[in-house]
């Protein structure tokens, strides 16, 4: 009886640890995201699917997630510790130095505990109330409609279109137009780049 008691407390007790340590990942979270980037050569180039980078699906629970975040004494869940204000100060103080710590606390390498949070434009809480992001991809055959894409400024839509202008012309199915009455440069050379490593530049029209 007693070693069935062993068992179950430790099964028990092995469950709570998964729970916390989900929880502790979660916060952890909200306040440092990981940094992801893709090369062109790695873009998943598929027939049927097109790929639209890492999200999930909006859910209640994180409209729930939001609300909760935003309520009077919750502010230390989004707040940066004093050692990550801390080596942000520092690089601004040695901005014009060839200091080795200042490049070591710049660094996007997973052993930096302060490294600079990735530059995306909104509140980070947007992502952080989901820790388990996976690729999101868009069946091809739904793209003979319109596709709106909407956002505030430096969020990130541009590089959206940058995606899916290199993924269709690495695909080699089809021509590729691009209208852009804004005249990015960025883009313009992110198409011409893609045009010439693919050998497509007699099929991409800008």
């Amino acid at each position: 009886m007693s070693r069935a008691l062993a068992v179950g407390l430790l099964l028990v007790s092995l469950w709570r640890f998964h729970q916390g340590l989900s929880m502790f990942r979660y916060q952890r979270n909200l306040k440092r995201l990981p940094f992801y980037s893709l090369s062109s050569h790695e873009l998943p180039i598929s027939r049927q699917k097109l790929f639209l980078g890492k999200g999930f699906k909006w859910e209640a629970k994180h409209t729930q997630r939001l609300r909760d975040l935003k309520q009077n004494g919750r502010e230390h869940y989004l707040s940066p510790g004093m050692l990550y204000q801390w080596a942000r100060q520092f690089e601004l103080t040695h901005e014009h130095s060839n200091s080795v710590l200042k490049h070591l606390l710049s660094s996007q390498s997973a052993f930096n505990p302060v490294r600079p949070l990735p530059p995306l434009g909104v509140n980070p809480a947007i992502h952080g109330i989901e820790p388990q992001e996976k690729d999101i991809f868009l069946n091809l055959s739904e793209r003979v409609g319109h596709s709106m894409i909407l956002g505030t400024t430096r969020v990130g839509k541009t590089r959206l279109l940058e995606l899916m202008i290199a993924s269709d012309i690495r695909r080699y199915d089809s021509a590729v137009i691009v209208f852009d009455p804004k005249g990015d440069a960025e883009l313009l050379k992110r198409v011409c780049y893609e045009a010439k490593e693919a050998g497509r530049e007699n099929d991409v029209i800008v």
